[in-house]
């Protein structure tokens, strides 16, 4: 009968010093900027409190005996709510690294010069006004610009140590989702501004590598009118005729980067467009992938060749080949040598042999010349 009330008090201390315990971790350090990995460290504190401590688990239930008692549902409701706000705390200082990283990608020639890729050169032909065919060099940028795709890879690095198969399922969605915006908002100050054509083109495949790669069926509503406008504005720094040339070959080289940039940006890229960016078929002219910065043999050996024979064996094998050859033709040489035999003896009994014998043993002087002879 005294049982049941110690525990009780049991569990309602263990409730309370769990939401103690909470809160005093939270006004630590929910305002320590500089140590954001203590944050993490935190949200890792909340997500295997329970399910490595059972036995703190049983004093929360007290007398209940349901795994979804009451008391045990507040308070894991309390903690999961902690740990989703802690790894909101660190994500948000990565979010704002990465925002201050993409920052160098400014209007200024001198950013611009260290931001560009090496683009590819494409060879197009037209024909002129005179019915003649005229071959021109165009250039393509094959990739992001380099502090777009470095400060995602650097976000998408980070996010891979800290292991994200680990976070809680609903957090890494709104990741991505932040990512898009950070990087829509920027391009937006840039497209308001007096652009060269080659930069306006640079910033037109970074729209449509992020409109690709990070922005999933769900959002696409969300930000489809900003990426309107931003394609429009940008646009407009291209001359019309350039553009509708360089449009196949920048969509195409979108794809290409995209698929090359998936698993590196895993964590960040939508579960909907992992499947459909890795089906992307790319078309080369090559066996290879072709390379900006490294030029590869175009025509690399075959892996497989035909083994040469050598001129030992090829005469062994010609010599059996012979052998047999001259077996199987040995009957029939017989054969063919008794068949002009019998044509020979019924040609010795021919009307013309008789009449060549009469006629010479008619003439007495042959037979007395071939006596004499003899």
């Amino acid at each position: 009968t005294c049982a049941l009330p110690i525990i009780e008090e049991c569990s309602s201390i263990s409730r309370q010093q769990i939401v103690e315990l909470v809160a005093s971790l939270r006004s630590q350090h929910i305002g320590d900027r500089e140590n954001t990995e203590l944050a993490l460290l935190l949200t890792r504190l909340y997500q295997a409190l329970f399910p490595l401590v059972p036995n703190l688990v049983l004093s929360v239930r007290g007398k209940q005996k349901e795994k979804d008692s009451c008391s045990l549902v507040e308070v894991s409701a309390l903690v999961e709510k902690e740990a989703e706000d802690m790894f909101n705390v660190w994500i948000s200082s990565k979010l704002s690294q990465f925002s201050t990283s993409l920052f160098s990608l400014t209007s200024t020639a001198g950013s611009f010069l260290t931001s560009l890729p090496a683009w590819d050169k494409v060879t197009i032909s037209e024909t002129g006004d005179s019915g003649q065919e005229i071959n021109s060099i165009i250039s393509i940028p094959p990739s992001p610009s380099l502090p777009l795709i470095t400060s995602l890879l650097s976000l998408a690095s980070t996010i891979h140590r800290s292991h994200p198969s680990s976070f809680p399922q609903s957090l890494l969605s709104p990741t991505s989702i932040n990512v898009v915006q950070a990087i829509l908002s920027h391009y937006s100050t840039l497209s308001t501004q007096t652009l060269t054509q080659n930069v306006a083109l640079q910033l037109l495949f970074d729209l449509h590598f992020t409109q690709t790669l990070l922005v999933s069926r769900d959002t696409k509503d969300q930000f489809s009118t900003t990426l309107s406008t931003l394609f429009f504005s940008l646009e407009t720094n291209i001359d019309p005729f350039d553009l509708s040339v360089f449009s196949p070959h920048l969509h195409s080289r979108v794809k290409k980067a995209a698929a090359r940039c998936v698993s590196g940006l895993g964590c960040l890229v939508p579960a909907d467009r992992v499947a459909i960016i890795s089906s992307y078929k790319i078309s080369t002219t090559t066996t290879q992938d072709s390379h900006n910065i490294l030029c590869v043999e175009p025509q690399p050996c075959p892996r497989f060749q035909l083994l040469p024979l050598s001129t030992a064996s090829l005469s062994k094998v010609s010599a059996k080949a012979a052998l047999s050859s001259a077996h199987l033709q040995l009957p029939l040489l017989v054969g063919q040598a008794a068949v002009d035999a019998k044509k020979t003896a019924a040609g010795s009994k021919s009307p013309v042999h008789q009449t060549a014998a009469s006629f010479f043993g008619s003439m007495p002087w042959f037979g007395t010349n071939s006596k004499q002879l003899d």
